[in-house]
């Protein structure tokens, strides 16, 4: 695990149009290397990647937005591992570094994502990292030829002020 590096923008687009990933992303098959590159490179202040390798091989990245004003205390987060590494810890290992880097050195309080309702191995894993579902959006994205729905996903920090202020309005 390692923060990017722009030259790793042809790994990450080789993995962006592989078959196991591309129909569950909001990535299109059209994308362009030199815009992967492009991206990398203007990378601010507040977009954090990591990128999981095997043995020299980059397998995954994950990536962190952080919010600006006052949604300033969250941040919105994608993770993307080639299919040869499904089922191997990879999307776990990026996922925790994300939630790290989160909870540890940026003290966001709430991390979002959204996962494809064809995708529910990811949404298993999001759940297993303590994210819960918040809503669905109904055939919000085209994939494959097809509209698809959304699952909004969010997380809390344990132990942060969000997470206080939800559980005293639980009623004991």
């Amino acid at each position: 695990m390692r923060p990017v590096r722009e030259e790793d923008a042809a790994a990450l687009h080789a993995i962006q149009l592989q078959a196991g990933v591309l129909p569950y992303i909001l990535q299109l098959p059209s994308v362009r290397l030199a815009q992967a590159q492009r991206y990398l490179a203007d990378l601010g202040p507040d977009m954090h990647y990591f990128v999981a390798e095997v043995e020299g091989t980059t397998v995954g990245y994950a990536g962190l937005r952080c919010a600006q004003g006052r949604l300033r205390h969250s941040g919105n987060l994608f993770v993307a591992v080639d299919p040869g590494s499904h089922g191997q810890g990879v999307g776990t290992a990026l996922l925790r570094a994300i939630i790290d880097l989160a909870d540890n050195w940026l003290m966001l309080e709430r991390l979002e994502l959204t996962v494809l309702g064809t995708n529910p191995r990811a949404q298993a894993l999001y759940e297993r990292m303590g994210f819960v579902a918040e809503g669905r959006k109904r055939g919000s994205v085209i994939s494959a030829g097809r509209y698809v729905d959304e699952i909004a996903m969010a997380r809390l920090r344990p132990g942060g002020l969000l997470a206080q202020a939800q559980q005293a309005d639980v009623p004991s």
